[in-house]
C-alpha cells in the first residue's frame, strides 16, 4: 500500500479502534427477517469477556460489521451458539447493539438476542484459579494478506504470539497498535528494540496483552525488504552483555551425553560444544517450546475445557486430566512443566491453535521466527517418532529465550503447585537437579526409550546464568554439574 493511501487507512482504523477500545471485534447481528421488535426485559448488560448464548427464537442471528440494520452481514449465528461479549455497545435502529467475538469472526449483534451463559451449563463458567471466561485464543477477525491494516481482537498473550498467529494467515507483520488510557494510539514495531517500543511496554507491562483486546495490525507485502524480513524472523534476544572470556586452564570435562552444549544467557555465547547441532530426539525438552507458544499465544487466566484423558496414556508422565475438566492456562502450564504432563501439552495445544496439527504448525512458526533450523517437531510433548528431533544448540537457545519470559522462569523453579479448577490437583516438580546443584533455577528433564535421558539445566551465580543441554546422556545430572562447575571456574565475565 502506498504511503498516501496508508495514512487515511490508519486514520480510519484508529477511529474505529477508539470506538471499541479497550476490547473490540468488528461485526453485528439481528435475528432474520422483519423490523426490530421493541426492546424488552431480555436485554441485560453483559460484562466484557463474558460468554453469551444466542437466543433468537429458533432463528439465526446476524453478525454485522457495525451496529445498526445497515451494517453488512458477516455471518448468521445459529440458535444456541456462543459468543464472547466485548466492550463495544451502541443504541441504533431501536436495538441495543453489542460487540461480540466468535472463534472465527468479531462484529455486532442485537443484544436482546443473546443471554449470559448459565454457569451450571459449564459454558463460560470460570474454574477455580481461572480469572476470565473462555476467551477464544488467538486472532478473532481477518488479517490482510498484503499491504493493509486490520482491526482485530486478540485473545491474550504477547505481541510475538500475535505475530506468529498473523504469519500463519499470510500476513507479514510490520506493527500493531492499541489505544492507551488517554485514547491515543500506542504502537509496537516488530523487530525493533525495546527502546523503540518503550511506550508499548509501559502500556502492557511485561509485554502481556490482556484479553479480549482490540488492536490494529499493519501487514506488509511478502518479501517487502528488510523491515518485513525482520518482522517474521527475529533470531533470539540480542546479546545484553559481552561474551565471557576463557581465563582458566581447567581441562574440559568429558561427558556421557551424545550431544552437549553450554551457553551463556546474557551474550548467547557458546562455551562448550559436543555435537551441538546434531539432530536427536529431545523427549520432554519439547515442552519448553510448547510452553513458549502457550505463554505468548494465550491469556494465562483463560479457562480451558479438557478433551484429554490421562487414563489413555498409560506409563506416561501426566498432570491427570479427565475429559470435561476445567483449568486455567496457568494451571495447565504448571502441569506441563512440573510433572511434565503429556496430557497438559495436548490440552494447551488444542486450546491455543484448535487442533494437534495446527499447534505443531504454530510450533514451527515460532521456531522459524527464532531462527532455530535444527528442530522439527511432530507433537507438543516429545513422545515423538520419526521426524521429531532437535539439537542441543536449539534447545539451549529455546531455554535461553524462555527464561527471559518472567512467567516461565517462575514456573520452572516452582517445587509444587495446586491447580484449583473443576477439581483440585497437586503437582510436584520432577526436575531433581533444582535441589541437587547450588544456584540451579531450571529448566526441564526428559526421557523416552528412543531419546534416552535428556536435560536442559540452568544455574545462576553472581547474577550470571548459564544453560547446559544434554541429549542422550546416561549420567545427565553428573554431566551437568561438571560442565557448570567448569564453566563458572574457567570463564570471566567482563
Amino acid at each position: 500500500m502506498h504511503r498516501r493511501r496508508l495514512l487515511p487507512a490508519i486514520a480510519l482504523a484508529a477511529a474505529l479502534l477508539a470506538l471499541v477500545a479497550p476490547a473490540a471485534p468488528v461485526a453485528h447481528a439481528v435475528a432474520r427477517g422483519g423490523h426490530p421488535p421493541p426492546l424488552d426485559a431480555r436485554t441485560a448488560a453483559l460484562v466484557a469477556g463474558e460468554i453469551a448464548v444466542v437466543r433468537a427464537d429458533g432463528d439465526c442471528l446476524r453478525l454485522r460489521e457495525a451496529p445498526g440494520l445497515s451494517g453488512g452481514v458477516l455471518t448468521c449465528l445459529a440458535e444456541g451458539s456462543t459468543v464472547t461479549a466485548l466492550a463495544g455497545a451502541a443504541t441504533l435502529d431501536g436495538f441495543a447493539w453489542r460487540e461480540v467475538a466468535t472463534h472465527a469472526l468479531h462484529g455486532w449483534v442485537a443484544e436482546r438476542y443473546i443471554v449470559a451463559a448459565p454457569a451450571a451449563s459449564g459454558v463460560g463458567a470460570s474454574c477455580g484459579g481461572a480469572t476470565s471466561s473462555s476467551t477464544a485464543a488467538g486472532i478473532s477477525g481477518g488479517v490482510p494478506t498484503g499491504d493493509g491494516i486490520s482491526l482485530l481482537v486478540w485473545g491474550g498473550g504477547t505481541a510475538e504470539g500475535l505475530r506468529d498467529a498473523a504469519v500463519e494467515r499470510g500476513c507479514e507483520p510490520r506493527s500493531v497498535w492499541a489505544t492507551g488510557a488517554d485514547g491515543a494510539l500506542v504502537g509496537y514495531i516488530f523487530g525493533a528494540p525495546d527502546s523503540v517500543n518503550r511506550a508499548w511496554l509501559a502500556l502492557f507491562p511485561g509485554g502481556r496483552i490482556p484479553a479480549p483486546r482490540a488492536l490494529l495490525l499493519r501487514c506488509g507485502s511478502p518479501g517487502g525488504g528488510a523491515v518485513a524480513a525482520s518482522s517474521t524472523r527475529t533470531p533470539l534476544p540480542a546479546a545484553s552483555a559481552s561474551a565471557p572470556l576463557r581465563v582458566g586452564s581447567g581441562a574440559t570435562p568429558s561427558v556421557s551425553a551424545q550431544a552437549a552444549i553450554v551457553v551463556d544467557e546474557a551474550s548467547g555465547a557458546v562455551l562448550f560444544d559436543k555435537s551441538g547441532h546434531l539432530a536427536l530426539a529431545p523427549a520432554s525438552l519439547t515442552k519448553i517450546a510448547t510452553a513458549i507458544v502457550a505463554l505468548e499465544g494465550a491469556e494465562l487466566g483463560a479457562a480451558v475445557a479438557s478433551s484429554v484423558d490421562a487414563r489413555d496414556m498409560p506409563g506416561s508422565s501426566v498432570m491427570g486430566l479427565r475429559p470435561g475438566d476445567c483449568f486455567s492456562v496457568r494451571d495447565l502450564l504448571h502441569g506441563l512443566l512440573l510433572p511434565s504432563g503429556n496430557d497438559a501439552a495436548l490440552a494447551l495445544g488444542r486450546y491455543v491453535a484448535g487442533s494437534d496439527e495446527a499447534f505443531v504448525t504454530r510450533l514451527h512458526t515460532m521456531l522459524d521466527r527464532l531462527g532455530l533450523d535444527d528442530t522439527r517437531f511432530i507433537d507438543p510433548h516429545g513422545l515423538g517418532g520419526d521426524g521429531h528431533a532437535s539439537s542441543a544448540h536449539d534447545i539451549a537457545m529455546l531455554a535461553r529465550y524462555a527464561m527471559q519470559l518472567p512467567d516461565f522462569a517462575e514456573m520452572v523453579t516452582t517445587r509444587a503447585w495446586t491447580a484449583d479448577g473443576s477439581r483440585t490437583l497437586t503437582m510436584r516438580n520432577v526436575n531433581s537437579f533444582l535441589a541437587r546443584y547450588g544456584g540451579a533455577d531450571g529448566v526441564k528433564t526428559g526421557f523416552t526409550e528412543e531419546a534416552g535421558r535428556t536435560l536442559a539445566a540452568s544455574a545462576t551465580r553472581e547474577g550470571r546464568r548459564l544453560h547446559v543441554v544434554l541429549l542422550n546422556a546416561p549420567e545427565r545430572f553428573t554431566d551437568a554439574e561438571r560442565l557448570l562447575d567448569w564453566a563458572f571456574a574457567n570463564f570471566d565475565w567482563p
